[in-house]
Protein backbone atom coordinates (compact mmCIF):
# COMPACT_ATOMS: atom_id res chain seq x y z
CA UNK A 1 0.00 0.00 0.00
CA UNK A 2 1.36 3.44 -0.89
CA UNK A 3 1.59 6.31 1.59
CA UNK A 4 -1.86 7.90 2.07
CA UNK A 5 -1.53 11.56 1.13
CA UNK A 6 -4.58 13.87 1.41
CA UNK A 7 -5.18 13.37 -2.30
CA UNK A 8 -4.30 9.70 -2.02
CA UNK A 9 -6.70 8.31 -4.59
CA UNK A 10 -6.05 8.68 -8.33
CA UNK A 11 -7.62 11.87 -9.63
CA UNK A 12 -9.84 11.30 -12.65
CA UNK A 13 -12.79 13.14 -14.09
CA UNK A 14 -16.08 12.19 -12.45
CA UNK A 15 -18.53 10.52 -14.81
CA UNK A 16 -22.05 11.97 -15.04
CA UNK A 17 -23.58 8.54 -14.40
CA UNK A 18 -21.66 8.31 -11.14
CA UNK A 19 -22.46 11.75 -9.75
CA UNK A 20 -21.83 11.61 -5.99
CA UNK A 21 -24.18 12.80 -3.28
CA UNK A 22 -22.85 15.98 -1.64
CA UNK A 23 -23.41 16.74 2.02
CA UNK A 24 -22.08 19.30 4.49
CA UNK A 25 -22.27 20.01 8.18
CA UNK A 26 -22.32 23.81 8.24
CA UNK A 27 -23.41 26.79 10.30
CA UNK A 28 -22.29 30.36 10.86
CA UNK A 29 -21.36 29.80 14.52
CA UNK A 30 -18.00 28.32 15.40
CA UNK A 31 -17.58 25.53 17.92
CA UNK A 32 -20.69 23.60 16.90
CA UNK A 33 -18.72 20.50 15.87
CA UNK A 34 -19.11 20.67 12.10
CA UNK A 35 -15.55 19.56 11.38
CA UNK A 36 -15.54 16.79 13.98
CA UNK A 37 -18.85 15.42 12.69
CA UNK A 38 -17.62 15.61 9.09
CA UNK A 39 -14.55 13.50 9.87
CA UNK A 40 -16.41 10.99 12.06
CA UNK A 41 -19.09 10.44 9.41
CA UNK A 42 -16.62 10.28 6.52
CA UNK A 43 -14.35 7.80 8.28
CA UNK A 44 -17.14 5.51 9.49
CA UNK A 45 -19.00 5.35 6.18
CA UNK A 46 -15.82 4.86 4.17
CA UNK A 47 -13.90 2.40 6.34
CA UNK A 48 -16.73 0.52 8.07
CA UNK A 49 -19.58 0.70 5.57
CA UNK A 50 -17.58 0.53 2.37
CA UNK A 51 -19.13 3.67 0.86
CA UNK A 52 -16.62 5.49 -1.34
CA UNK A 53 -16.18 8.86 0.35
CA UNK A 54 -14.20 12.00 -0.40
CA UNK A 55 -13.89 15.12 1.74
CA UNK A 56 -13.40 18.67 0.50
CA UNK A 57 -11.82 20.94 3.09
CA UNK A 58 -12.72 24.45 1.93
CA UNK A 59 -12.36 26.17 5.28
CA UNK A 60 -9.45 28.04 3.76
CA UNK A 61 -8.45 29.94 6.89
CA UNK A 62 -7.72 26.69 8.76
CA UNK A 63 -7.83 23.63 6.49
CA UNK A 64 -7.95 21.62 9.71
CA UNK A 65 -8.98 18.32 8.09
CA UNK A 66 -6.44 18.56 5.29
CA UNK A 67 -3.68 19.42 7.76
CA UNK A 68 -4.80 16.65 10.09
CA UNK A 69 -4.30 14.11 7.30
CA UNK A 70 -0.84 15.52 6.68
CA UNK A 71 0.02 15.14 10.38
CA UNK A 72 -1.35 11.61 10.50
CA UNK A 73 0.76 10.61 7.52
CA UNK A 74 3.85 12.35 8.88
CA UNK A 75 3.49 10.56 12.22
CA UNK A 76 2.86 7.10 10.77
CA UNK A 77 4.81 4.29 12.41
CA UNK A 78 5.03 0.57 11.77
CA UNK A 79 1.91 -0.10 13.85
CA UNK A 80 -0.14 2.44 11.89
CA UNK A 81 1.10 1.04 8.59
CA UNK A 82 0.15 -2.46 9.68
CA UNK A 83 -3.33 -1.27 10.69
CA UNK A 84 -3.80 0.35 7.29
CA UNK A 85 -2.73 -2.82 5.50
CA UNK A 86 -5.08 -4.87 7.66
CA UNK A 87 -7.93 -2.45 6.92
CA UNK A 88 -7.44 -3.21 3.22
CA UNK A 89 -9.08 -0.04 1.92
CA UNK A 90 -7.41 3.05 0.54
CA UNK A 91 -7.82 6.22 2.63
CA UNK A 92 -10.46 8.53 1.26
CA UNK A 93 -9.33 11.52 -0.76
CA UNK A 94 -9.13 14.90 0.99
CA UNK A 95 -8.91 17.90 -1.34
CA UNK A 96 -8.36 21.44 -0.10
CA UNK A 97 -9.29 24.90 -1.30
CA UNK A 98 -11.85 27.64 -0.78
CA UNK A 99 -15.64 27.63 -1.29
CA UNK A 100 -15.28 29.16 -4.74
CA UNK A 101 -13.08 26.17 -5.71
CA UNK A 102 -15.81 23.59 -4.99
CA UNK A 103 -16.94 23.06 -8.62
CA UNK A 104 -13.36 22.47 -9.72
CA UNK A 105 -12.59 20.18 -6.77
CA UNK A 106 -15.68 18.11 -7.50
CA UNK A 107 -14.50 17.69 -11.08
CA UNK A 108 -11.17 16.29 -9.82
CA UNK A 109 -12.67 13.55 -7.66
CA UNK A 110 -12.15 9.88 -8.45
CA UNK A 111 -14.96 8.60 -10.63
CA UNK A 112 -16.08 5.98 -8.10
CA UNK A 113 -16.77 8.43 -5.24
CA UNK A 114 -20.32 8.00 -3.94
CA UNK A 115 -20.45 10.57 -1.15
CA UNK A 116 -18.69 13.92 -0.77
CA UNK A 117 -18.57 15.74 2.54
CA UNK A 118 -17.62 19.42 2.47
CA UNK A 119 -16.05 21.07 5.50
CA UNK A 120 -17.29 24.64 5.14
CA UNK A 121 -15.94 27.84 6.74
CA UNK A 122 -17.69 29.17 9.83
CA UNK A 123 -18.16 32.55 8.14
CA UNK A 124 -20.85 32.91 5.49
CA UNK A 125 -19.22 36.08 4.13
CA UNK A 126 -16.37 34.10 2.56
CA UNK A 127 -16.18 34.46 -1.23
CA UNK A 128 -17.97 31.59 -2.95
CA UNK A 129 -19.86 30.36 0.13
CA UNK A 130 -23.19 30.57 -1.68
CA UNK A 131 -21.71 28.72 -4.66
CA UNK A 132 -20.60 25.84 -2.44
CA UNK A 133 -23.92 25.63 -0.58
CA UNK A 134 -25.74 25.54 -3.90
CA UNK A 135 -23.87 22.34 -4.81
CA UNK A 136 -25.18 20.43 -1.78
CA UNK A 137 -27.75 17.68 -1.81
CA UNK A 138 -28.09 17.92 1.98
CA UNK A 139 -27.16 20.54 4.54
CA UNK A 140 -26.88 19.43 8.17
CA UNK A 141 -26.77 22.28 10.69
CA UNK A 142 -25.29 21.35 14.10
CA UNK A 143 -26.86 23.22 17.01
CA UNK A 144 -26.87 23.30 20.76
CA UNK A 145 -30.04 24.25 22.62
CA UNK A 146 -28.53 27.50 23.92
CA UNK A 147 -30.31 30.67 22.85
CA UNK A 148 -27.34 32.02 20.88
CA UNK A 149 -26.73 28.75 19.05
CA UNK A 150 -30.41 28.34 18.15
CA UNK A 151 -30.72 31.96 17.02
CA UNK A 152 -27.64 31.89 14.79
CA UNK A 153 -28.52 28.46 13.40
CA UNK A 154 -32.09 29.45 12.64
CA UNK A 155 -30.95 32.71 11.00
CA UNK A 156 -28.49 30.71 8.91
CA UNK A 157 -31.21 28.36 7.68
CA UNK A 158 -33.62 31.24 7.08
CA UNK A 159 -31.06 33.09 4.97
CA UNK A 160 -30.47 30.00 2.84
CA UNK A 161 -34.23 29.57 2.42
CA UNK A 162 -34.82 33.22 1.50
CA UNK A 163 -32.05 33.28 -1.07
CA UNK A 164 -33.19 29.95 -2.47
CA UNK A 165 -29.79 28.28 -2.26
CA UNK A 166 -31.24 24.96 -1.11
CA UNK A 167 -34.80 23.63 -0.66
CA UNK A 168 -35.82 23.37 2.98
CA UNK A 169 -36.52 19.64 2.61
CA UNK A 170 -32.79 19.18 2.00
CA UNK A 171 -31.84 20.89 5.26
CA UNK A 172 -31.68 19.20 8.66
CA UNK A 173 -30.86 20.37 12.16
CA UNK A 174 -28.76 17.99 14.26
CA UNK A 175 -28.53 18.47 18.01
CA UNK A 176 -24.90 18.28 19.08
CA UNK A 177 -23.30 18.49 22.54
CA UNK A 178 -26.66 17.32 23.82
CA UNK A 179 -27.48 16.44 27.44
CA UNK A 180 -30.83 14.60 27.70
CA UNK A 181 -31.58 15.67 31.26
CA UNK A 182 -30.94 19.31 30.43
CA UNK A 183 -31.93 19.63 26.78
CA UNK A 184 -34.56 16.99 26.04
CA UNK A 185 -37.76 18.95 26.63
CA UNK A 186 -36.36 22.14 25.11
CA UNK A 187 -35.12 20.31 22.01
CA UNK A 188 -38.60 18.80 21.53
CA UNK A 189 -40.18 22.25 21.74
CA UNK A 190 -37.66 23.76 19.35
CA UNK A 191 -38.23 21.00 16.83
CA UNK A 192 -41.93 21.85 16.78
CA UNK A 193 -41.08 25.50 16.15
CA UNK A 194 -38.61 24.65 13.40
CA UNK A 195 -41.22 22.46 11.71
CA UNK A 196 -43.51 25.49 11.42
CA UNK A 197 -40.87 27.07 9.16
CA UNK A 198 -40.28 23.88 7.19
CA UNK A 199 -37.05 22.84 8.90
CA UNK A 200 -36.77 19.20 10.03
CA UNK A 201 -34.41 17.77 12.63
CA UNK A 202 -32.54 14.50 12.60
CA UNK A 203 -33.70 11.99 15.17
CA UNK A 204 -30.10 11.44 16.22
CA UNK A 205 -28.94 13.62 19.09
CA UNK A 206 -25.20 13.65 19.79
CA UNK A 207 -24.18 13.92 23.46
CA UNK A 208 -21.28 16.04 24.67
CA UNK A 209 -18.10 13.97 24.83
CA UNK A 210 -14.60 15.40 25.02
CA UNK A 211 -13.26 12.07 23.72
CA UNK A 212 -14.56 12.89 20.22
CA UNK A 213 -11.66 15.30 19.89
CA UNK A 214 -9.01 12.68 20.67
CA UNK A 215 -6.79 12.03 17.67
CA UNK A 216 -7.44 8.30 17.80
CA UNK A 217 -11.20 8.84 17.68
CA UNK A 218 -11.24 11.57 15.03
CA UNK A 219 -8.80 9.98 12.61
CA UNK A 220 -9.04 10.41 8.85
CA UNK A 221 -7.30 7.05 8.38
CA UNK A 222 -9.47 4.89 10.65
CA UNK A 223 -13.06 4.85 11.90
CA UNK A 224 -13.88 5.74 15.48
CA UNK A 225 -13.37 2.62 17.65
CA UNK A 226 -16.66 0.85 18.26
CA UNK A 227 -16.04 0.96 22.01
CA UNK A 228 -16.71 4.71 21.92
CA UNK A 229 -19.98 4.40 20.03
CA UNK A 230 -22.04 3.04 22.91
CA UNK A 231 -24.56 5.68 24.05
CA UNK A 232 -22.83 8.23 21.82
CA UNK A 233 -25.65 8.79 19.34
CA UNK A 234 -23.07 8.56 16.57
CA UNK A 235 -24.02 5.11 15.31
CA UNK A 236 -27.60 6.37 15.01
CA UNK A 237 -26.29 9.40 13.13
CA UNK A 238 -24.29 7.25 10.70
CA UNK A 239 -27.33 5.07 10.03
CA UNK A 240 -29.66 8.05 9.65
CA UNK A 241 -27.37 9.72 7.13
CA UNK A 242 -27.31 6.51 5.10
CA UNK A 243 -31.12 6.46 5.16
CA UNK A 244 -31.16 9.99 3.75
CA UNK A 245 -29.06 8.81 0.83
CA UNK A 246 -30.81 5.74 -0.58
CA UNK A 247 -28.71 5.78 -3.75
CA UNK A 248 -25.64 4.83 -1.72
CA UNK A 249 -24.74 1.18 -1.68
CA UNK A 250 -22.25 -0.05 0.85
CA UNK A 251 -19.75 -2.77 -0.07
CA UNK A 252 -19.22 -4.47 3.25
Amino acid sequence: MHTPTPESQPVTAAQPSGTPTILAFATQKGGMGKTTLSVLVASWLHYKRGIKVALLDVDGSQLSVYNQRLREVENMDDETTARLDEQDIEPYAILSGNPRNVPGLLAKLPADVQLVLIDMPGNIDVDGYDLAIGKLDYLLVPMETSEYSVTTGFNFLTAIKQVGLLPTDRCRVVWNKYKPSRDGELADQLEERFAQYGFACLKSRIPQRDSYQDQGNRSTLFPMPTTYLRNSGLKDLFTEIESLLPNLQSHE
